[in-house]
């Protein structure tokens, strides 16, 4: 796949009330929650153990709900307690945020964001809302490829704006926001010299905390922060390489140089380490203790052979798994490659772990469910029905899925599409 074909590919790329009849453990624990891109800490792991690996959407079987969405995009859906978000934006200068009920999938409300400037567009799939939103149960933020940025409160009323204008990138812009501690952070990479930096807001004011220049490339990959030994790190990546940033201020902790193209892929922590795939370079991690450029003295294992277009790894237990037009488990302690299994589609929507199950959906909407450890041993397959780009959302064992046009819930293991679900789940 080209360059150009990977990113633009990207680039178009809980609980049923009332919550308070269950333990509302919070984002590190999931339950109700799922509160950005890839979940908790963006590690696209969820402990829901109920997770359905069978459900067939024409027939109703295990389907919750699913409703038409108003605006085209390719962010993935975000959960917090009964309501599930999303934004989307037209070419005509229309951005909002939405936010659906969980148990009924009826719209509770609509954030409105006016758009002004012309990105880049790559094709009729590419949208201006990439970007998946994040929450910290106070409000709502989302990112829109013409550089605006809004907040909006959970009931829905606006908290603030901003625009940082339309970044210079040829695919458009992607990256999804983040949020530690009172700060939002965005990875506002451009491909102009000298353009490309970190942001971070105050979530309650709106204003800038700190910013700060990055000389890494070009980049369409979302950052995570990593809670590492030493305390937290944003770590993001880009055409440059690996780098990571004091949350406090911004400052450089290490980087750790890769030339590469077209960089898409999510980095992720695990087991003490900073695991990122390179596009077609393939995997690497990275011991995150250093200082300064690490590139000879921190990388503790590289695959060359595990690369991916797109979707971004997943780390669970043992396992490191990349997705492309197969998934590959590598050994999370010294990247050997232990199992592949080949896929029928290419996978553009990341993969997500529940309960020891790992989720691969295709372009096509197709589903293949497998166990996420060496074995990649097949639990069940299924279908969406439609073509999916985004990642899935997990919350008190219900699924939600983005489509190019729809948002889907499906129920939890033993649910029906009455609305009944299982002990074990959402009540």
């Amino acid at each position: 796949m080209s360059g150009m074909t990977q990113v633009a590919a990207l680039v178009i790329a809980m609980g049923l009330a009332p919550l308070a009849a269950r333990a509302e453990t919070g984002p590190g624990g999931n339950d109700g929650f799922w509160p950005g891109f890839r979940g908790p800490g963006g590690s696209a792991v969820s402990r829901d153990t109920n997770t359905s690996v069978a459900w067939d959407i024409p027939s109703g079987k295990g389907l919750l709900w699913k409703v038409d969405l108003p605006l085209p995009g390719a962010g993935s859906p975000i959960v917090w307690g009964d309501r599930v978000f999303l934004s989307g934006a037209d070419t005509q200068g229309h951005g909002a945020v939405f936010a659906f009920e969980a148990k009924s999938g009826k719209l509770a409300w609509k954030g409105d964001v006016p758009l002004t400037g012309e990105p880049r567009i790559f094709d009729e799939n590419t949208t201006l809302a990439a970007s998946t939103p994040v929450t910290d149960g106070k409000r709502v933020y989302a990112v829109f490829a013409t550089g605006a940025i809004a907040a909006f409160n959970l009931d829905g009323s606006p908290a603030w704006k901003d625009d940082l204008g339309v970044p210079e990138l040829q695919y458009g812009y992607a990256s999804s926001p983040v949020l530690h501690k009172n700060l939002l952070i965005v990875q506002f990479d451009q491909e102009a010299e000298g353009m490309a930096e970190l942001i971070a807001y105050d979530t309650q004011t709106g204003k800038v905390a700190w910013r700060t220049k990055r000389a890494m490339g070009a980049s369409w990959c979302s950052p995570i922060v990593a809670e590492t030994a030493k305390g937290p790190q944003i770590v993001v990546v880009s055409c440059g390489g690996v780098a990571a940033y004091e949350p406090a201020d911004g400052k450089e902790i290490w980087t750790v140089k890769r030339e590469s193209r077209d960089i898409v892929c999510t980095p992720v922590f695990n087991n003490g380490l900073v695991v990122a795939t390179l596009g077609s370079v393939g995997t690497l991690a990275i011991r995150p203790d250093g200082r300064g450029d690490v590139t000879a003295t921190h990388v503790v294992w590289e695959n060359g052979d595990a690369g991916s277009d797109v979707a971004s790894p997943v780390a669970f237990g043992d396992g490191v798994f990349v997705p492309s037009y197969a998934v590959m488990a590598l050994n999370a302690a010294s990247g050997k490659k232990e199992a592949e299994l080949e896929l029928n589609g290419t996978v553009y929507a990341s993969p997500i772990v529940a309960g020891g199950k790992l989720y691969l959906i295709d372009r096509d909407g197709a589903v293949t469910i497998a166990k996420a450890d060496k074995t990649l041993g097949i639990l069940g397959k299924t279908a969406i029905g439609e073509p999916v780009d985004a990642t899935p959302a997990v919350a008190n064992g219900c699924l939600f899925v983005r489509t190019h046009k729809r948002l889907i819930g499906i129920q939890p293991a033993g649910g029906d599409a009455s609305g009944k679900t299982p002990q074990a789940g959402p009540k």
